[in-house]
């Protein structure tokens, strides 16, 4: 190959991530006497290219207790309530103490970034000098030249609140905060591996978060468990503000005609009367909140596909009262959210009688101001196991169902003043005619 090595040397200057086996092509397109097989270009070219392209060389860190923190989001594949769901996994790791957070979120957005950085920060029981992060646009409007960022105001605005000085790696360079980037492979490795399996998300969660804590008993480089340097590391964090901030972004918006808010292309409901009033959207990692002139009027779990739907029955009860006829189509009442037994039981009463169908299911519909949704559908299959769907015949089961066993009154829970004293019956003189009973 020495023959050929200004060619190679050419090639690999031209284009660096050029593969043996393309350079091997061009070689006997160009001469027609190359007869050398592939194993031993794909050796020759190894080398030169190493000889030409010395790889990036690395410099050891050292930190200080309290220095510095990393943060970085990494998509995961799991297995929640049977369902297979790619997640997006937020980790925070400490670079003293190589102490380690995650927690994984349905969407990787700022609610779920303030989420994830407050409940580290909890953990951990403080915040460090310096954090790093990448130039997510979660974070990061605009990138410029050496390390100056143009950051948003939402995350600007947290960050603030919380104290964290926030430094950002330089473009497509990991190797910045290589710490997390490592404990992403460890987590995945050793806790999704096989394909992790939970019955709910928050019970991931929980999981992941036990997994983390027992991965401090570990023994350090130095001599120490992780949970003993991130003692010595906690001395020297700045605390928490009393105050903490609120780990959501705000929208506003104009509840429309039908009682609903729009975020994101889905819909969520809010109570009837307050329809054509101004509100502000407030979007957390896993719920969302609508707030009209400082209340909170309405909270739902967030969604995070496309054109969904979160109605809650409560909001509209009032308005279909006086257009029952709407209850047998209203969209509340007809979503796959809405349970499937109340379903059936709106269809049989429809069968039954249209004119009166929309009253009585609204009847039923009022008992979830005293009564759980689930005891209200337990209710109504247990009234049609039994030939019944008269709303009177469910309230029935409802309240039976919620009765309590009284506990009986205790003597001592009397006034004294109030107590019968009864002296005790003396039955010596039964026991002596029994005996003489026995005797005779």
């Amino acid at each position: 190959m020495a023959a050929y090595e200004h060619d190679v040397d050419e090639l690999l200057k031209q284009a660096r991530n050029i593969t043996s086996v393309r350079i091997a092509q061009l070689l006997r397109a160009k001469y027609p006497t190359f007869a050398l097989g592939e194993r031993a270009v794909r050796v020759y070219v190894s080398r030169r290219r190493t000889y030409l392209h010395p790889k990036e060389v690395f410099i050891r860190q050292v930190y200080a207790p309290g220095d510095q923190i990393q943060y970085d989001f990494k998509d995961i594949a799991a297995r929640v309530d049977g369902v297979d769901v790619v997640l997006h996994m937020f980790t925070a790791r400490l670079s003293y103490s190589t102490a380690w957070f995650a927690r994984c979120y349905r969407s990787e957005d700022r609610p779920a970034l303030f989420d994830g950085i407050l409940r580290a920060s909890a953990e951990f029981g403080g915040i460090t000098r310096d954090a790093v992060f990448d130039n997510a646009t979660t974070a990061v409007d605009k990138v410029h030249r050496s390390r100056r960022r143009t950051v948003n105001k939402e995350f600007a605005a947290f960050t603030g609140a919380l104290g964290i000085h926030m430094e950002f790696a330089a473009p497509a360079k990991g190797n910045e905060k290589g710490g997390v980037e490592g404990t992403h492979g460890y987590i995945e490795d050793n806790f999704f591996r096989p394909l992790r399996e939970a019955r709910s998300l928050e019970g991931l969660n929980e999981e992941l978060l036990t997994f983390a804590r027992n991965d401090r008993t570990k023994m350090h480089g130095s001599g120490q468990t992780i949970d003993a340097r991130l003692e010595i590391e906690r001395c020297q964090f700045r605390p928490l503000p009393d105050c903490l901030p609120r780990p959501c972004v705000m929208d506003t918006t104009r509840i429309n005609k039908f009682a609903e808010v729009r975020y994101k292309t889905n819909r969520y409901s809010v109570p009837g009367r307050f329809v054509g009033r101004r509100a502000f959207i407030e979007i957390f990692a896993d719920i969302v909140r609508i707030v009209v002139e400082g209340d909170a009027v309405a909270q739902h779990p967030r969604l995070f596909g496309r054109n969904g739907a979160m109605l809650d029955p409560m909001h509209i009860i009032e308005q279909l009262k006086h257009k029952h006829r709407a209850v047998e189509r209203a969209e509340v009442f007809n979503n796959e959210r809405f349970p499937q037994a109340l379903r059936c039981y709106l269809e049989r009463l429809v069968k039954r009688d249209r004119d009166t169908a929309g009253k009585q299911f609204l009847r039923v519909m009022e008992l979830l101001c005293r009564y759980r949704m689930i005891d209200i559908v337990a209710a109504v299959t247990q009234a049609h196991e039994h030939g019944v769907d008269d709303p009177a015949a469910i309230e029935l089961l409802l309240a039976q169902n919620a009765k309590t066993t009284v506990a009986a009154l205790s003597l001592d829970d009397v006034p004294a003043e109030a107590q019968i004293c009864v002296s005790p019956p003396t039955l010596n003189g039964y026991a002596i005619a029994d005996l003489k009973e026995t005797a005779a």
